[in-house]
């Protein structure tokens, strides 16, 4: 087994203020550095301590957030890469990323591990102040920061060396640790944060900072193939929450001429926010280059031509502000994806579409996310993001909810009801109908599928988002077939919310993680491995790469 150093472990100024800057670990993480700082008398006993410790922790996260994009697209089926990208991205595309790659290091994830170790270590929360523990709030978020980064290092790496105490010595730096794969973590991280899943972020004016702790749960859960136990923590956020899928960001046309759009939906890349990365505002301050890579007349990352192609052919269900069918007959396109209008113009939306001179269809949706900044920032090299940075990374959004919910349902044997969640929403009327809801599937009664209240009246499908507010009134094309089995069913709807997921978050991060959890569900490796490689010239030999799990890791 190989041996963990660590280096440069607490700055003391540092550790004074409740920044803990904590260095690196790993046997790939040496700084260089012989000095040491030893913490075993700081102890984090205030409210104030706790949260100069999460901020100081959450500020480390910013290092990791464009590799979380990268990493998440790059080995899905949704982003390919061109000629002009550099070598460590295109190594990672191809799944041949070994050591040298820059993606193999792992100290920024490790620092961030040893923080969280120091902070959850060091808090006492047991203090009381008007009747509350104060420090649990804090103790929790912390928690599951470590947790997602554990996680997140599972998923590229495929397995890490697992520590759960702070690293604050030579000795200790030099010591022996397991090494566990990506399905043993995610259980041991079930086991770690389960008990904090009802907990409430914390009350410090941070807000969508912080994961919450039963979503991260539930997305364990479900990659694990517990559906029941991740449907209940979906479900329970998004009740308590209030949270439904509006209509406001819903597609819908203008015009009988099909010449005029709304455009608020372009901007579904910030809304439904819950949980993002936040970046600093000052200009000096480092923040992700991924306008520069995808928008650019030498884009080094652009749209997968499948992936535009499939969009391009869904067809597109025509309704007015009023509610009612305005166009006879329907037009071809997700306005989620780059389409075109009824009189032939091009429009780009919040994801992909054409830029300058470039014969490829670009990524959009960061650039359609910026903070204009005017002629601050001015990028010679690259005019289409000039004045434009990214002040927020989005790591979940109610759209991965319900449509994750959705996922447990089916696999739960409830596929109307998983289906209404794209098609019409989940509501009191579509949950009484039986022609959009078997009521077998409601039969079991379980507290978690109820939508009756009324507070669920204004809750529409995800996929009116892309495929227009009249897709509830198609009786057509936009239905689950009839099959031979329920397995057949299943995987049908399975697909169907696998294109929501990437028409909705495409480009956010996520799809890899996407494509291997579902792959879970379904066992062996095949399904990874024919959805990744069709955005291969040579799709047969990436195919037969793929089938071997041990590649989808960077090494």
């Amino acid at each position: 087994m190989k041996v963990m150093k660590f280096r440069h472990i607490i700055p003391a100024l540092m550790l004074a203020a409740g920044a803990l800057s904590l260095g690196s670990c790993e046997d790939m993480m040496d700084l260089g550095s012989d000095d040491y700082v030893f913490g075993e008398d700081n102890r984090l006993d205030s409210a104030n301590d706790s949260l100069y410790s999460s901020v100081g922790i959450l500020s480390q996260l910013q290092k990791v957030g464009e590799r979380y994009v990268l990493l998440g697209e790059l080995r899905g089926d949704l982003v390919t890469v061109t000629e002009n990208a550099d070598m460590s991205l295109r190594e990672v595309s191809e799944f041949t990323a070994g050591s040298d790659n820059v993606y193999a290091d792992r100290r920024d994830y490790y620092s961030i591990i040893n923080n969280c170790n120091y902070a959850l270590e060091r808090m006492d929360t047991t203090i009381v102040e008007h009747q509350n523990r104060v420090m649990v709030p804090e103790y929790a978020a912390i928690r599951c920061i470590r947790a997602w980064t554990y996680f997140q290092m599972g998923l590229t790496y495929g397995s890490v060396k697992y520590v759960d105490k702070p690293i604050l010595s030579l000795e200790e730096s030099e010591m022996e640790y397991p090494v566990i794969g990506l399905d043993d973590l995610v259980d041991r991280l079930i086991d770690d944060i389960s008990r904090y899943a009802a907990e409430k972020t914390p009350d410090n004016g941070l807000g969508s900072v912080y994961f919450q702790p039963r979503l991260l749960l539930a997305d364990m859960f479900l990659y694990r193939n517990r559906y029941a136990e991740a449907a209940r923590l979906y479900y329970e956020y998004i009740n308590e929450s209030h949270q439904t899928m509006s209509s406001y960001y819903s597609n819908c046309w203008e015009t009988a001429q099909a010449s005029e759009i709304k455009t608020r939906e372009f901007l579904g890349f910030t809304t439904y926010y819950i949980t993002g990365i936040r970046y600093n505002t000052d200009l000096r301050a480092d923040r992700p280059n991924l306008i520069n890579l995808t928008y650019s007349d030498t884009p080094s990352l652009v749209a997968a031509r499948w992936w535009v192609d499939e969009m391009a052919a869904v067809t597109h269900f025509h309704i007015n502000n009023q509610g009612a069918p305005t166009i006879q007959g329907y037009l071809e396109g997700d306005t989620r994806g780059r389409f075109v209008f009824a009189n032939g113009l091009t429009q780009e939306s919040v994801s992909v579409g054409y830029a300058g001179e470039s014969a490829e269809t670009l990524i959009t949706k960061y650039r359609n996310q910026i903070t204009d900044i005017n002629d601050q920032l001015t990028n010679p090299s690259n005019p289409l993001a000039s004045g434009c940075m990214i002040n927020s990374l989005p790591l979940m959004r109610l759209s991965h909810v319900y449509l994750r919910y959705a996922e447990a349902l089916n696999r739960m044997g409830k596929p109307t009801m998983a289906f209404a969640v794209l098609k019409y929403g989940l509501k009191p009327d579509v949950m009484a109908d039986p022609e959009k809801i078997d009521p077998a599937e409601l039969e079991d009664n379980l507290a978690w599928t109820n939508f009756s209240s009324t507070d669920y009246s204004g809750s529409y499908g995800t996929a009116c988002h892309g495929r227009g507010l009249g897709i509830d009134l198609q009786q057509s094309t936009y239905v689950i077939p009839e099959f031979d089995t329920p397995e057949q069913t299943m995987e049908w709807v399975e697909d169907e919310i696998m294109y929501e997921l990437a028409a909705e978050t495409q480009f956010e991060g996520n799809r890899f993680f996407d494509l291997v959890r579902v792959n879970a569900h379904r066992g062996g490796t095949e399904y990874f491995a024919d959805r990744v490689s069709r955005r291969f010239e040579n799709r047969d030999a990436a195919r037969t790469r793929l089938l071997d799990r041990a590649n989808w890791w960077i090494k």
